[in-house]
C-alpha cells in the first residue's frame, strides 16, 4: 500500500512544517484521519494490482479531534502525479534518478556521483545508456558502494535495501529489482575509474588539524602510511591475477586461503579520516606502491608529518616525501647502519646521523635524526618483555620537535592506520555468499579493483557521517550527560553503529533527490542521536583471563590466556638521559 504526499489540509504533520526549497517539510512522519483515506483499489503499472490511497475532497479544515482514528504515514518522494482514467495515481517518473545513498549521500555532496558518470560517458569511458529500464550508471556506483557495507547481502538485496521505500512507490516507468546478473553486466561496463574518482571526490581530513584526536608536531598534522592484505573471493581469475600471501611468490595457489590485494593507505590521526589509497597485487611492495603513490599525488604529502612501520623507511621513499613537502617520522628496522657524526648527541637525547644512498655517494646521504629506546613492558607475574627501537625523523631541529615529542607522534600510527583497517575488515568480511573469510565479494580482478575503489569510498563516507554528529547540538547535550561532562571526541564514536545508521537510513529513504534542506538537517540531527546513543570506551587496560571455547591444538597450550597492559617503562639511550 502506497501514497504520494497530498496537499491537504487535513494532513497534520507530527512536526512544524518549514518552508522547503524542494520536496517535503522536514517531518519523519504524517498524520491522516483513516475517514479521509478511503481505500481506491486499481492496477498499478505493468498490470500489477495495487492500492492508492486518495484523500477524500471536501476536508478542508478537518483538523484532527482527539481520539480519531489517525493513519500515520512515512513520506517518500514528491514528484508530479500521473493520474491514470480508473483514478489510480502513479509517481511520475524514473526510479534510479531518485535514488541516493541515504545518510552518506550528504557527505558524498549532492550531485556529485551524477558529474562524476556524465563526465565518464562524455570522455567515452563508459558507454551510454540506450535503454531507461531497471539501471543506471549512478544508480550502480551507489549500488557498489552500498554493497561494499552490506557483507551478508546478495546482490538484489542490495538493490532492496538502497532503493527501500522508494521500490514500493508505483512509479509510471516500471521498476523492480535487477536480478545478479544484471547487476554484473552493469559493474563491468561501469568500470573501476568512476568509483576510483568518486573515492578521491570524498577522500580528505574530517575533522580540524586542532581536534581532541588530533597529533600535531611542529605545526604539521600527524598522519600514518601502512599496507595492508585484502582477501578478495576465491576463483582461478583472482588468483592468477592478485595472488596471495604464504609463498615466496605470492603467485597463484599459496598457503593463504584466499587470493589477497595489496594496499596503502594514507590516514590522518584525527577521525581516522582517509586520506589516500594505492592498490596492487598481492606480490607489490609496499615501498613500490608507496612510491607510486608519491609520484601520482605529491600534494598529498605536503605539509603533513607522515608515521610509518620499519618495513617502509628507505632513502629513495623518504627522499620523495621530503621533496612533496612533508616529513617522517618512521621506526628503523634491525640492521641498517646510523653512524655516529660529528655533531655527536643534542641536548634532547637524539643525535644527527644518515641514511646511505643507492649510489653509495657521500653527497647523495640522506640526513635524519634518530632517537634510541628501549621499552620494558610488565606480562604478569613479575614477567616483563623488554625490546629496544629506534625512530628517525626528517625534522632535524631539535628545538622544533625534541625526541619526546617524536616518540608521541610516533604512537598516533597505531591509532591512525592500524585501527581503522581494523574497522574496516573486522566488519565487514565474508562477503556475497561466502560465509567467511573475503571482504571483497566481486569474482573477476576488474570488478575487484572497482569494489576496493567503492570500498574505499563507503568506509570513509560512514566515517565522516560519524564525525559530522560532533558539530551539532545532539553532540553538547550527550556530553552534558555524562558522569563527568567532556566533550566527545572521535575515538569515541563507533564505526559499526554508523554503518548500521547509514544502512538504515537507506533502507527508510531518508533521503531521496526532492530532499528538501529542512529535511537534510532534521536527517542529520537524527543521524546525531543514533550515533552519540552508544560510544565506545577508550584507553581500556584489560587484565582478565580470557577463557577459550574452542579446544588447543597442542596439548601444552593452555586453555586460558592471561591479557595485562601495563605501563611501559621507556629508557632513552643517551648520555645523561633516562
Amino acid at each position: 500500500m502506497s501514497s504520494y504526499r497530498p496537499s491537504v489540509d487535513s494532513a497534520s504533520p507530527l512536526a512544524p512544517p518549514a518552508a522547503p526549497s524542494r520536496g517535503l517539510p522536514p517531518v519523519s512522519m504524517v498524520a491522516f484521519r483513516a475517514a479521509d483515506l478511503p481505500i481506491h483499489r486499481g492496477m498499478g503499472p505493468a498490470g500489477r494490482p495495487g492500492a492508492m490511497l486518495v484523500p477524500s475532497r471536501g476536508t478542508a479544515g478537518g483538523g484532527v479531534a482527539a481520539g480519531a482514528l489517525v493513519t500515520f504515514c512515512h513520506p517518500v518522494v514528491s514528484v508530479p502525479a500521473v493520474v491514470r482514467r480508473d483514478g489510480t495515481v502513479l509517481a511520475g517518473g524514473w526510479l534510479p534518478d531518485f535514488v541516493r545513498l541515504g545518510e552518506l549521500e550528504r557527505h558524498a555532496g549532492d550531485g556529485v556521483i551524477e558529474a562524476i558518470a556524465a563526465a565518464a560517458v562524455a570522455g567515452g569511458r563508459v558507454p551510454a545508456p540506450q535503454r531507461r529500464r531497471l539501471m543506471s550508471l549512478p544508480l550502480v556506483m551507489r549500488l557498489t558502494v552500498a554493497m561494499t557495507l552490506m557483507p551478508g547481502a546478495s546482490y538484489p538485496e542490495v538493490a532492496r535495501e538502497v532503493a527501500g521505500h522508494l521500490a514500493g512507490v508505483p512509479w509510471a516507468r516500471g521498476w523492480h529489482v535487477p536480478t545478479s546478473k544484471v547487476m554484473t553486466g552493469w559493474r563491468d561496463k561501469a568500470g573501476p575509474a568512476p568509483l576510483e574518482e568518486l573515492f578521491w571526490r570524498v577522500a580528505g581530513p574530517l575533522v580540524a588539524d586542532d581536534a581532541p584526536s588530533a597529533v600535531n608536531l611542529a605545526g604539521m598534522a600527524v598522519c600514518g602510511i601502512d599496507g595492508m592484505l585484502v582477501s578478495v573471493a576465491d576463483t582461478p581469475a583472482n588468483r592468477a591475477a592478485f595472488g596471495c600471501a604464504g609463498t615466496s611468490t605470492r603467485m597463484g595457489y599459496g598457503e593463504a586461503p584466499f587470493p589477497q590485494v595489496q594496499a596503502v593507505v594514507v590516514t590522518a590521526r584525527a577521525g581516522r579520516a582517509k586520506l589516500g589509497a594505492i592498490m596492487g597485487a598481492a606480490r607489490a611492495g609496499e615501498q613500490a606502491l608507496l612510491a607510486r603513490l608519491i609520484r601520482r599525488r605529491p600534494e598529498l604529502f605536503a605539509g603533513r608529518v607522515l608515521c610509518f612501520d620499519r618495513n617502509f623507511p628507505g632513502h629513495k621513499v623518504i627522499t620523495a616525501i621530503l621533496d612533496a613537502g612533508g616529513h617522517v617520522v618512521a621506526r628503523v628496522r634491525a640492521g641498517i647502519s646510523l653512524p655516529v657524526t660529528s655533531g655527536g648527541w643534542l641536548p634532547d637525547g637524539s643525535r644527527i646521523t644518515y641514511l646511505n644512498a643507492p649510489s653509495g655517494k657521500k653527497a647523495d646521504r640522506l640526513p635524519v635524526r634518530v632517537a634510541e629506546h628501549n621499552a620494558v613492558l610488565p606480562c604478569g607475574d613479575g614477567e616483563a618483555v623488554s625490546e629496544t627501537w629506534t625512530l628517525a625523523t626528517t625534522l632535524l631541529d631539535h628545538t622544533a620537535a625534541s625526541a619526546e615529542e617524536i616518540r608521541q607522534a610516533y604512537l598516533a600510527r597505531w591509532p591512525a592506520s592500524e585501527t581503522t583497517f581494523g574497522q574496516d575488515k573486522a566488519t565487514i568480511t565474508g562477503a556475497g555468499d561466502r560465509t567467511c573469510g573475503p571482504v571483497l565479494r566481486s569474482g573477476a580482478p576488474r570488478l575487484v579493483v572497482q569494489e576496493f575503489w567503492a570500498w574505499m569510498c563507503g568506509t570513509q563516507l560512514v566515517r565522516a557521517s560519524a564525525t559530522a554528529a560532533l558539530t551539532g547540538a545532539a553532540a553538547a547535550a550527550r556530553a552534558l550527560r555524562r558522569r563527568t561532562p567532556a566533550p566527545v571526541t572521535t575515538d569515541e564514536l563507533s564505526f559499526t553503529a554508523a554503518r548500521h545508521n547509514a544502512i538504515r537510513s537507506m533502507t527508510q529513504s531518508r533521503l531521496t533527490a526532492t530532499t528538501s534542506l529542512p529535511e537534510m538537517a532534521a536527517a542529520a540531527d537524527a543521524t546525531a542521536r543514533a550515533i552519540l546513543h552508544t560510544l565506545t570506551i577508550t584507553g581500556r587496560q584489560r587484565h582478565s583471563a580470557r577463557a577459550q571455547k574452542h579446544q588447543p591444538k597442542f596439548a601444552h597450550t593452555p586453555r586460558t590466556k592471561k591479557t595485562v597492559t601495563g605501563v611501559p617503562a621507556i629508557t632513552r639511550f643517551a648520555p645523561g638521559t633516562g
